[in-house]
């Protein structure tokens, strides 16, 4: 897979994580198991490192709840034999830079998302840790495939934000087989595997409006992807800071804008409140000077 395909991969799965709280949660319980409450404190813990070689490596995303359990998650396009070691190596130099108790490394929950499918994956992947005559450990990394799950199953577990890589479904048949009868499969999925989804997500209250904005965003970048390099036939919430290398959509730059708008308000506001407490208190001085007269 060429490097551009990938980094457009990379960027999409890194900027679904900008969305609300309420879309992060819903994910993280449908994928970990877990129940948190939609009101859970979410956090994007450091995921920069140095390792032994003295080279910056990037993890893909780091998520902390309510600051006390970390989860960790990686993308994958292909099987790859070395991912678990790599998670691990993350997991450690996250784990020594959260050290609160000296004698404890606790390591985040991992999970590699396979976003294409790919044979012979396991479950999980397994490294074993060795400590000679203390024995040895089995360190365990689910693999979750993501295209081995329906639209179905991915709302009923309110995974709704991950919904955009169903296109990927016709990838490689579009690849080999770029027919106006092939993409009229694909729109149709388009329609109604996804952008149905997003809307029923919004309705039962899984993801936010301003997150299906922003989905249909990088499912429109998604499919022209798709349909320009496959087949030539003539053709508000608060925003979260963009994670490292997560694709900017076009309006970003108008939801900046109004949130940069929204804080001067809130600025103004604040000195005009500022001035009416002062406006009051010389009122009440006057009053006092002239009673006492």
């Amino acid at each position: 897979m060429n490097n551009e395909v990938y980094q457009l991969y990379d960027r999409i799965f890194k900027r679904i994580f900008t969305l609300s709280d309420l879309s992060i949660i819903n994910m993280i319980n449908g994928l970990f198991h877990t129940n948190y409450s939609t009101e859970s404190i979410v956090e994007y813990p450091n995921k920069e490192f140095v390792n032994r070689f003295l080279k910056e490596r990037l993890a893909d995303v780091f998520i902390s709840i309510n600051s006390t359990h970390t989860y960790h998650l990686e993308a994958q396009i292909q099987k790859d034999e070395n991912i678990v070691l790599r998670v691990f190596e993350y997991g450690f130099y996250h784990a020594v830079e959260h050290m609160d108790d000296k004698t404890i490394l606790k390591f985040p929950e991992p999970v590699v998302i396979y976003l294409t499918k790919e044979s012979n994956i396991p479950e999980e992947s397994v490294l074993i840790l060795d400590f000679g005559k203390q024995g040895s450990f089995e360190y365990k990394v689910e693999n979750y495939i993501y295209l081995n799950h329906d639209v179905i199953e991915l709302n009923q577990r309110k995974m709704g934000i991950l919904i955009p890589f169903q296109l990927l479904k016709f990838k490689e048949i579009i690849h080999k087989n770029p027919t106006r009868k092939n993409f009229e499969k694909l729109q149709r999925l388009l329609e109604n595997d996804i952008l149905k989804s997003i809307e029923a997500n919004v309705k039962v209250g899984n993801i936010t409006q301003e997150d299906a904005t922003q989905l249909l965003e990088l499912t429109r970048q998604l499919y022209e992807y798709l349909y320009d390099n496959y087949y030539e036939i003539g053709g508000c919430e608060d925003m979260k800071p963009l994670l490292d290398g997560a694709m900017e959509l076009p309006l970003d730059k108008y939801r900046i804008r109004i949130d940069e708008l929204e804080g001067e308000l809130a600025s103004e506001k604040e000195r005009a409140d500022k001035m009416s407490v002062e406006a009051e208190r010389l009122r009440k001085e006057l009053e006092e000077l002239k009673k006492n007269k």
